[in-house]
């Protein structure tokens, strides 16, 4: 991993002309990955923006609203970043099957932008899988959203009775963890699956929340498997990571 400092994550915010705030970057506490977070403006994007931070634009965006082209914008921006702190070349990452990111031979990665907050988790190893998720927490009618459509009967009887987080908080983050999970395993899945293949069955602890597999997704993901993936809350937002090993998927 190079030396990426803060000054360089400060050039691109200035580069930007206020479209970036709080770009930051983490050290997830896994080897040769690296996590990158921020914030941006809509009301400060333009066009040319992608010229001025050196990023490809894909002709099938041009006819897109102005804020996909935005939220396409930022998360480059942070996945070119991501990919500089890990020393690798920060390449053109196009859109491929399924809107996934085509990350380069040497790495792999994940994208997630929600109301002006964007992330990019990235690893320098082709093997693993990685997802992000980053969500603002949910009230009325979102809320009620989630807990019907994407939590089931156990998992809202947890939600209820547990008493570490608040109970918008603790839906937000398990929706969110789910759709990290759906992003790490899409690529060995090769196909879309639901939120009923997910389930939390205990309270997260340590910043970590366990998910387990209600059913088997293909050969590799089989029924039972459980995934820990990372997260944190603040400044009204959850944010959920995950790398998965080759020796998970063949478990």
């Amino acid at each position: 991993m190079t030396a990426f400092s803060d000054l360089e994550l400060i050039a691109l915010s200035a580069r930007s002309r206020g479209f970036f705030t709080d770009v930051e970057l983490h050290v997830p506490g896994l080897p040769n990955a690296i996590l990158v977070r921020g914030r941006f403006d809509l009301e400060s994007y333009t066009d040319d923006l992608f010229n001025l931070l050196a990023l490809h634009c894909p002709a099938n965006l041009s006819a897109a609203v102005a804020i996909r082209r935005a939220e396409f914008l930022a998360g480059r921006a942070m996945a070119h970043a991501a990919l500089r702190a890990l020393g690798q070349a920060a390449s053109e990452i196009p859109i491929g099957l399924g809107g996934a990111p085509l990350w380069p031979s040497s790495s792999a990665g994940s994208i997630s932008h929600t109301r002006g907050h964007c992330a990019c988790f990235a690893i320098a190893n082709a093997n693993w899988r990685a997802g992000v998720d980053v969500e603002a927490l949910a009230s009325g009618h979102a809320l009620d959203a989630i807990l019907n459509m994407t939590i089931n009967e156990d998992e809202r009887a947890l939600i209820a009775r547990q008493v570490v987080l608040s109970s918008d908080g603790l839906a937000s983050l398990v929706f969110s963890a789910k759709e990290t999970l759906f992003k790490a395993l899409y690529p060995v899945a090769r196909r879309f699956f639901g939120f009923d293949c997910a389930e939390l069955r205990t309270t997260p602890r340590n910043g970590q929340i366990r998910l387990h597999l209600t059913k088997t997704i293909c050969p590799e993901l089989l029924e039972g498997q459980h995934y820990d993936i990372r997260f944190s809350i603040a400044a009204g937002h959850v944010l959920t990571w995950l790398a998965v090993t080759p020796q998970h998927m063949s478990m």
